[in-house]
């Protein structure tokens, strides 16, 4: 059993929403809606008022609507969450079938194979469960070997670790 405290604060809570909210964008929006963009400027400089160019309009609206309302909802709940702790502090407990997060809040116990991938950063990693959902993990309170062990245990309950 590998046990630590784990430390948040609120530019850690920041920092680890930025990052996902980027890394969950893709290149393919990053890229994507600017040509829309640009697409629909040249269409409304060539005089075209079809349907076609309101229905460009709605896609790049949504384009940037879409991203951020995620990141607002992200941050919203993360920093909320971050605030109702009466103390920033958790503990994070990795055993052979299981690891369990408990805070002053209540705690989670979750086989291995609920994180479905790691994705990690300078100051900590993201266990992500779903496409929406993920814990932050600071790597301040995680030693050396804690970390070798829980990437091991994620890799071999078939998640995938981008650190």
């Amino acid at each position: 059993m590998h046990r630590a405290t784990l430390k948040y604060d609120e530019q850690l809570v920041n920092r680890a929403v930025r990052s996902y909210w980027r890394r969950s964008l893709g290149i393919g929006v990053l890229v994507g809606v600017p040509l829309l963009c640009v697409f629909l400027v040249l269409r409304i400089a060539d005089g075209d008022r079809s349907w076609y160019v309101g229905l460009l309009a709605g896609a790049v609206l949504l384009g940037i609507g879409m991203p951020i309302l995620a990141y607002w909802v992200h941050h919203r709940n993360s920093i909320t969450k971050f605030r109702e702790m009466k103390e920033p502090i958790a503990t994070f407990i990795a055993e052979q079938d299981s690891f369990t997060l408990a805070s002053d809040h209540g705690s989670s116990t979750l086989k291995w194979e609920a994180i479905k991938e790691i994705w990690g950063f300078e100051r900590f990693w993201l266990f992500l469960f779903s496409k929406t959902q993920f814990a932050i993990i600071p790597l301040d309170g995680l030693s050396a070997e804690m970390q070798a062990y829980v990437l091991e245990k994620v890799k071999r309950s078939g998640g995938s670790v981008a650190v």
